[in-house]
């Protein structure tokens, strides 16, 4: 199958906004210059540093002020961003060049060289963001004033899109913000059509972002401001949206339908995750049983994917056995069929691995994203029918969830609202590798290591087959507990144009490319 492009929407939570700041939105006020745009969010951002900051929906705190070096066309191709030719050098997917624009200056005035390229990535490859693990085999250098060479040990083959907006390694960072690190956590020091307003904002309830006046195309600045409002509750962010005061949230299927007929409001869906539980603790280190292929598979017997998915998302969501989407890179067919709902041979398998009195298994999970919540529950029902109890532990919101995650003590946890589609050489490397970031235990399986090293080593005409026999490998093996293929679901004020999930990508295109016209 033709490869798609890669938007890893992994670690981020799919959020909720609301009430605007300043007065609330305006979208298509009737102006003929440009307007306020006000998004809503569930949840602030765990920090504005580029090299800290969770993605998916919480690139709509970053992307304003940080252009990245390479952008995406509407067909999912790479494009110029910051950096205006790049490609591979020589064979072998090993060594990548990006060309830098000319006259492009970081916010501060100052002009952007090879040099701080460099410096940024560096800076980038050594923080605990979830794109990190990508960047830090990676070497850089910068063989003149316009010219960055990036090398990477082993083949990778899709090495442009590290340098995209949804990884944010490409997201330059100016010399002023690495002298204090400290400082990018509450203020933005990058080269984008935007910067953060500390001044007009609130951490924790609203985020302002105003033109920067050095940004190298006037043209592309679209809006007098643009507001990320923190709402956690998902029905006062659609009340708000309905009044006028948001232009844009992401829903949930409980409310995206509390819209239909509303003239002024549309609502998008693109199928771009799969919700369910990672199980992290596969070699038995609190779960003995875990350690065992046989539980792993058994409790894929054990649940009616149909069931729960039709009960929690309802016409927002399809069953799926697999860390993959259909239409995705790496969707295999055969994995698919591999655990059809089936509660007596989840019992057999338990019993024929020590476990017929059952086990527990500690879960964590984030409350904020109720959906998770009713899926997890409906999970946790399930897998009592088969004498497994999941002990829940909810964080109420992200950050709580990745302190809960880090502190070893649960042998599974369900990322909220779950895994992106794109490229199965990043969307699995998180997960499941030895060096992924939500692999807390550091399990490495030899199976998985010598699927992925022949994707990176694959060309294009064999990749679509590699990328399918790393899911195969990682289902066969049981290594996650995969429930549902979710939509992404975007709710917005119709005057609002450019909204749109790209070519094969798990999230939409970044709020500086929308307009009012």
């Amino acid at each position: 199958m033709k490869r798609r492009t890669a938007l890893q929407a992994s670690i981020g939570v799919v959020a909720t906004l609301a009430l605007a700041a300043c007065g609330g939105g305006n979208t298509g006020g009737g102006s003929a210059g440009p307007v306020n745009l006000t998004i809503a969010l569930n949840s602030a951002p765990n920090s504005l540093d580029p090299a800290q900051v969770a993605i998916g929906p919480f690139l709509n705190y970053m992307d304003p002020a940080y252009a990245s070096l390479l952008t995406r066309e509407a067909d999912g191709t790479l494009a110029a961003g910051l950096a205006e030719k790049w490609g591979y050098v020589g064979s072998g997917n090993t060594k990548f060049q990006v060309v830098l624009r000319k006259g492009v200056k970081f916010a501060d005035g100052t002009p952007l060289t090879a040099t701080d390229v460099v410096d940024s990535l560096k800076y980038f490859q050594k923080g605990s963001g979830p794109n990190g693990s990508f960047y830090r085999p990676l070497t850089f250098a910068a063989p003149d004033t316009s010219t960055v060479v990036i090398s990477s040990p082993t083949p990778n083959p899709d090495m442009g899109t590290l340098f995209t907006p949804a990884f944010m390694g490409g997201a330059v960072i100016s010399p002023a913000g690495l002298k204090d690190p400290k400082q990018l956590a509450s203020a933005t020091f990058g080269a984008g059509p935007y910067v953060y307003s500390p001044q007009q904002s609130v951490s924790g309830d609203h985020y302002v972002y105003v033109p920067n006046k050095n940004f190298y195309d006037q043209a592309a600045i679209h809006f007098k401001k643009i507001t990320v409002k923190v709402m956690p509750n998902v029905n006062s962010q659609a009340q708000a949206l309905k009044s006028g005061q948001i232009d844009l949230m992401y829903g949930t299927p409980d409310v995206a339908p509390t819209i239909a007929g509303t003239k002024s409001l549309t609502t998008l869906k693109s199928p771009t995750t799969w919700a369910g539980l990672f199980l992290l603790d596969r070699d038995g280190t609190v779960v003995k049983g875990l350690g065992d292929v046989r539980v792993r598979q058994a409790l894929n017997f054990a649940i009616d994917r149909a069931a729960i998915t039709k009960a929690v998302y309802g016409d927002f969501g399809a069953p799926v056995a697999q860390p993959a989407m259909p239409g995705y890179d790496g969707y295999s067919p055969e994995a698919e069929k591999m655990y059809p709902y089936d509660p007596a041979k989840a019992k057999q398998l338990l019993a024929a691995a020590g476990y017929a009195k059952g086990l527990t298994i500690p879960v964590n999970y984030g409350s904020f994203d109720p959906s998770t919540a009713k899926m997890v529950q409906a999970v946790q029902d399930q897998l009592s029918d088969v004498g497994v109890t999941l002990k829940l532990r909810a964080a109420a919101n992200f950050g709580g969830w990745i302190s809960d995650l880090l502190t070893k003590k649960y042998a599974a946890t369900v990322l909220s609202p779950g895994q992106g589609g794109g490229e199965n050489f990043y969307a699995q490397q998180p997960g499941f590798t030895k060096a992924g970031i939500m692999n807390v235990f550091g399990v490495d399986d030899p199976d998985v290591d010598a699927a992925y090293d022949r994707l990176a080593e694959s060309d294009p005409a064999s990749s679509g087959a590699a990328a399918k026999d790393l899911t195969d490998v990682i289902v066969r093996k049981a290594l996650a507990l995969p429930v549902s293929g979710t939509d992404t679901i975007a709710m917005y004020n119709t005057k609002l144009h450019g909204v749109r999930f790209g070519t094969g990508t798990a999230q939409l295109t970044p709020n500086t490319t929308w307009t009012t016209r």
